[in-house]
């Protein structure tokens, strides 16, 4: 997995949608410059196909949905394949980073019943509090002892969303990606490393 810089900064200040910070992430990748996650090899990946992805993402407190084209490369050292994700998304789901994000952060001041809140979300109740869990399980790995929540905060939530490349820092750290779901979590063993590339602008 490579891992690149991505705009990753507080949800109310952020203006481009993921679609825009989804293409940005990929017009900056540069295969001439990037190592090989499985070699090492450096500049010898090419462009092999892409597949299609879909994603659910956030604009305001709007939920959008839209179809991406992933690129996938080889290494013509090694032969590995790898696909290329941005940060905007999370390995093996629709939903992307800030989605999860803004629903949380919209859970916390909604004025409806959970049930009726994840109505208008198009999210189940179990989705709901399986991300809520995530969230304070994973903040908690990455903060340490001395700042654990119990249940998701507004601070807590500021706090990653202004993190400078926070998904990318996360996830050199853990080794997963953050809000990954059940496969990958603090507690539990950690999966070896997806074989993707974690890209955004340099």
């Amino acid at each position: 997995m490579i891992l690149e810089k991505a705009i990753f900064i507080k949800l109310k200040f952020l203006k481009s949608t993921d679609q825009e910070l989804y293409d940005h992430a990929v017009s900056c990748f540069k295969p001439a410059k990037q190592a090989c996650p499985v070699c090492g090899a450096v500049g010898r990946f090419r462009e092999i196909d892409s597949y299609e992805r879909y994603m659910i993402s956030a604009n305001g407190s709007f939920r959008v949905e839209s179809t991406l084209s992933i690129h996938r490369f080889q290494c013509e050292s090694c032969g590995h394949t790898h696909a290329l994700l941005p940060d905007v998304l999370i390995p093996y789901g629709s939903y992307s980073l800030r989605f999860i994000l803004t629903v949380l952060l919209c859970y916390l001041k909604r004025s409806c019943p959970v049930v009726k809140f994840c109505e208008q979300w198009n999210i189940a109740v179990s989705t709901l509090y399986e991300w809520i869990h995530l969230f304070v399980n994973q903040y908690n790995a990455w903060c340490s002892i001395l700042d654990r929540i119990l249940w998701v905060s507004s601070a807590a939530l500021n706090s990653v969303s202004s993190t400078p490349a926070f998904p990318s820092s996360f996830l050199m750290r853990f080794g997963f990606s953050f809000l990954r779901g059940r496969t990958a979590t603090p507690s539990g063993p950690v999966p070896l490393p997806d074989r993707r590339f974690r890209a955004g602008p340099t």
